[in-house]
């Protein structure tokens, strides 16, 4: 199936994307709509725990992102009619997913298009502008890194803020086997700190409640990981592989391509990349042959 009576959604005026009537419509079906949300999900839902929103006040969620169904379970907990920042197009398109995501109400973002990104920020402020809330997952992608809690954010949600003086309340998501917990934080503001500062805090506040869900519900020794002989590297590979598997519509290094690039930081692939060009000889064969080895480049991505 390709869902191409949604074409109309890639447009970058704000105005042929978002209209008061289509919004105000979303918020008097959400309530029915989030009875099938519960239906519709494969976990078993845990609240965790779920600070108070104040009435009143523009509010923007920003769930942490790392399987299929992190979105569902953000929405059950939010419980709240919101406008989605939506980047997955291939999934929106060609999957009933589309559907429903485009009934709760979705600004679609195509991340390789400077145009679509800028737009789809004024498409966020338009819908809030009638009274709905906002949801950006910041992190942009789904966070599959070997150690990193929370990727490093995007400014986008800083700016949606500032433009529609709303409060920034994380929401964290966290599963173990067919379990899935959930943390609704307190609301904060964001545009009390500069952009970079603020950034960081938001990010710290995802990364704590993060770790707090993991120490609490899934502490393992490296024994009870590690079975069949399967390497703790490998485990964590095939655990990846089992959560891509589920989305029918994962572009190839999705994860990688699409997170948030700091450029006063040099990875290891940028720091070694110069060593792929320099021509193997007799003088230097006794460092390359071990450098270029693939354990030795396995051993940096896992350190990394």
């Amino acid at each position: 199936m390709y869902n191409f009576f949604f074409e109309y959604l890639k447009s970058n005026d704000p105005d042929k994307v978002v209209g008061r009537k289509g919004v105000k419509a979303r918020m008097f079906i959400y309530p029915f709509m989030r009875v099938l949300l519960k239906a519709a999900n494969p976990y078993k839902y845990h609240m965790v725990k779920r600070a108070k929103i104040p009435e009143g006040r523009a509010i923007i969620y920003a769930p942490t992102h790392g399987f299929k169904d992190d979105m569902l379970n953000s929405y059950i907990i939010i419980n709240d009619p919101v406008y989605a920042l939506f980047g997955s197009l291939l999934q929106f398109f060609n999957h009933h997913e589309g559907i429903l995501a485009w009934l709760f109400g979705v600004i679609l973002v195509d991340r390789t298009d400077k145009e679509s990104k800028r737009t789809a920020l004024l498409k966020m402020q338009r819908a809030m502008s009638f009274g709905i809330n906002g949801l950006i997952f910041p992190e942009g992608t789904w966070n599959l890194t070997d150690s990193l809690l929370v990727l490093k954010l995007f400014n986008g949600i800083y700016k949606l803020a500032v433009s529609t003086s709303a409060l920034i309340t994380p929401v964290i998501t966290h599963t173990d086997g067919n379990n899935c917990y959930v943390v609704l934080d307190e609301p904060f503001d964001i545009t009390a700190y500069e952009c970079d500062e603020g950034l960081q805090v938001l990010r710290d506040k995802m990364a704590t409640v993060k770790f707090e869900l993991m120490e609490k519900f899934s502490s393992y020794s490296r024994k009870e990981l590690e079975t069949n002989g399967v390497s703790l590297k490998a485990a964590w590979e095939n655990y990846k592989e089992e959560l891509i598997n589920k989305v029918k519509y994962y572009p190839p290094m999705d994860h990688d391509v699409y997170q948030f690039k700091d450029k006063t930081v040099v990875d290891y692939s940028e720091a070694f990349a110069h060593l792929k060009r320099v021509k193997l000889t007799n003088n230097n064969a006794f460092l390359l042959r071990s450098i270029r080895t693939e354990n030795f480049t396995e051993l940096l991505i896992y350190d990394n």
